[in-house]
C-alpha cells in the first residue's frame, strides 16, 4: 500500500522510506522463489486490499459514507448467498439454535467496526502509514501459526520474515521523526 500511495497518490517519500519499501519488495520475491508453489491468494489479496485502499483514498468520502455504499452493493449478493444457504439446508440463522444465530450476527459487527477504524486512520495517516501498520495483522497470524499451532518454520520464512520488519521499523521509526 505504501508503494501506491508514493505512485498514485504523489505522498511524500524519501530514502528511508524507499528503503523500507524496497526491503519489503525484496522480502516477498524472495519468498516467492523459494515456495515449491506461487501463493496466489496471498498475492491476490494483497493486490486487491491495496486497490480497494487506494480507490478508497481517491474518491474521498468519508469512512461512514463509503461503509455504507458497499454494504449498500453487496446486500444483493449477500441476499442471494443467503437464499442458496437456506435453500439447501445449510441455514444457520433459525429459531433452533439462537446461540449460534447471536455469534453469526455478532460476526457482521466485529468485522464492520475494525474496518470503520481502519478506514479512519487510512483517512488520517495516509496508505505509507496504515500500508506498514497493517503488517501488525499478518505478524499475530504468523506468530500465532508457529507458536499455537506448532506451524514449521524454514529458513527462508524467517529470513523473509525479519527482512520484512526490518523494512516496517525504517518506515516507521522515519515517520516518527519526520512527525516531530
Amino acid at each position: 500500500m505504501s508503494f501506491f500511495g508514493i505512485i498514485f497518490l504523489r505522498e511524500s517519500y524519501n530514502k528511508k522510506k524507499l528503503l523500507a519499501i524496497s526491503l519489503v519488495i525484496i522480502s516477498v520475491i524472495f519468498l516467492l522463489f523459494n515456495f515449491q508453489s506461487t501463493p496466489w491468494v496471498g498475492l491476490i489479496v494483497a493486490i486487491t486490499w491495496s486497490a480497494y485502499n487506494l480507490i478508497r483514498k481517491k474518491l474521498k468520502v468519508p469512512a461512514e459514507i463509503g461503509l455504507f455504499i458497499e454494504s449498500a452493493f453487496m446486500t444483493p449478493f449477500a441476499i442471494i448467498v443467503f437464499y442458496v444457504l437456506s435453500r439447501d439446508g445449510n441455514n444457520f440463522f433459525s429459531t433452533s439454535d439462537l446461540k449460534i444465530s447471536f455469534w453469526l450476527f455478532l460476526a457482521g459487527a466485529m468485522t464492520l467496526i475494525p474496518l470503520y477504524l481502519y478506514l479512519k486512520g487510512v483517512e488520517l495517516a495516509g496508505l505509507g502509514a496504515t500500508g506498514m501498520i497493517f503488517f501488525l495483522a499478518p505478524t499475530g497470524q504468523f506468530l500465532l501459526g508457529i507458536f499455537y499451532y506448532g506451524e514449521y518454520l524454514d529458513v527462508n520464512k524467517l529470513i523473509s520474515f525479519v527482512i520484512i520488519w526490518i523494512g516496517v521499523l525504517i518506515y516507521l521509526i522515519d515517520l516518527k521523526n519526520t512527525q516531530k
